[in-house]
Order: structure tokens, then sequence, then C-alpha cells
């Protein structure tokens, strides 16, 4: 007998995350997001071996803490059904907080969604933040180097080469436009750490600040925000 191929159908959403839900960690929103497919009965696709997980993929995780407004996510179904019952059928069951707002089925699916993460947008609010990056980062041109400490090893980062732009909205809040993706990633955690280490913003500041990624760039879109 002639074993046929299954192909499943890939669905590309788009989901914010706000309120408690910003405060949990990566590998606990995916389990959200797995309990949530199964409450809802989706035809979900799942991996092979002996603990068969529904196939979805992340464009780029969040940080704890950090709000998201329309985060790219790719969910493989077995059976082809419209973007709009995928959005009702999952928004029914999300908790509070998670909300799919927007899916499109892909004809032509890419391979891997993190592979095309390009750029990524955000808005931060803290105390005396806009002044800070106005004069730490708009009114000069010197290298802003940060460390991070990653798996056990310190790594410098020149800010200047991940800012592709930066916005002063008010004396409390920024906008800008930052590389993201695997070959290069700008943390909002870091940016916050380079004004405070300059001086400019207290550590307290930079810790209560609200921040919000208001979107992925994926290879191709246009970098408009």
């Amino acid at each position: 007998m002639e074993n046929k191929q299954i192909s499943n159908y890939r669905y590309r959403l788009y989901y914010s995350r706000t309120g408690v839900p910003t405060w949990i960690g990566h590998l606990d929103l995916m389990r959200t997001f797995q309990y949530s497919c199964k409450r809802a009965k989706l035809p979900s696709a799942f991996t092979q071996g002996y603990n068969p997980k529904p196939i979805m993929e992340f464009a780029l995780p969040a940080g704890v803490g950090v709000e998201t407004r329309a985060d790219p996510l790719d969910l493989e179904l077995t059976e082809r059904i419209t973007a709009q019952e995928v959005i009702q059928q999952l928004n029914t069951k999300l908790p509070q907080g998670i909300r799919i707002e927007a899916a499109t089925y892909l004809e032509q699916p890419d391979k891997n969604l993190m592979s095309l993460v390009q750029a990524a947008a955000y808005t931060i609010i803290a105390e005396k933040l806009g002044t800070a990056a106005e004069k730490v980062i708009v009114a000069n041109d010197q290298t802003i180097i940060v460390e991070r400490v990653r798996k056990g090893k310190k790594r410098r980062y020149d800010l200047r080469k991940l800012i592709i732009d930066l916005q002063i909205v008010s004396p409390n809040q920024i906008k800008f436009l930052c590389k993201a993706g695997s070959n290069a990633n700008l943390r909002p955690d870091m940016l916050l750490k380079a004004l405070y280490e300059a001086e400019e913003i207290t550590k307290n500041n930079a810790l209560d600040a609200i921040i919000i990624r208001d979107r992925v760039f994926l290879k191709n879109e246009e970098l408009d925000y």
C-alpha cells in the first residue's frame, strides 16, 4: 500500500498580550496557546515522538513584563478552515489579556518563522526617559556600549549599530525601531541599562518602565512604525 504524505495547513496569527499574561515566561506562554488550541477544539497538527505537541512557532519571544500588540505566531492545522474561524475559536478560550488580533492562511508557508524576523518596534514609558534618550542617543553620535551576560559569557554590544530609528514622544516616552532576530537583536532592557549606566535615569525608573512591543517586522515588510 502506498504511503501518502499528509500536508498540514499553516496560519499566521498576530496576537496581543497585556495585563497579567505579560508577566509569564515564554515557555508558559507557549503552553497557554497549546492548551487553548486544545480547548478550542482546533484540528491542530502535532509533532512526532513520545510527547506530541501542537505545531506552532513564535517569531520573537518577548521578555517578561513586555506587552505586545501584534506579534506573529505560526500555527499548523490538519484541516483547512478560514482564518476568521481560527480567530473566533481561539479568542473564546484564550485567557484574559491574550487575544488574536488578526490571522491569515499561508498559501506558500515559509519553513522557519524566526528566520524571517528583521526588526521590531517598541514604545517605552518611564520617568525622564525621553529627556535621557535625547541627551545620550539623539544629541550625540558617541558609541553606546552595553555589556550583557549570556550563558556565563560577557558580551559587549554597540547599541548604535542596533538602533534603526528613535523618536522622542515626550519627556517620559520614546518610540524606536531596532534590529531583531537571530543575527542581531536589541532587547529594550539593554537600552534602559545604557541610560541608567549613563546616570540619566535611575535604576528604579528603568525597572518600572512600561515596555510595549508594537510590531515585529518580517523580511520584505516595509519598516513603517
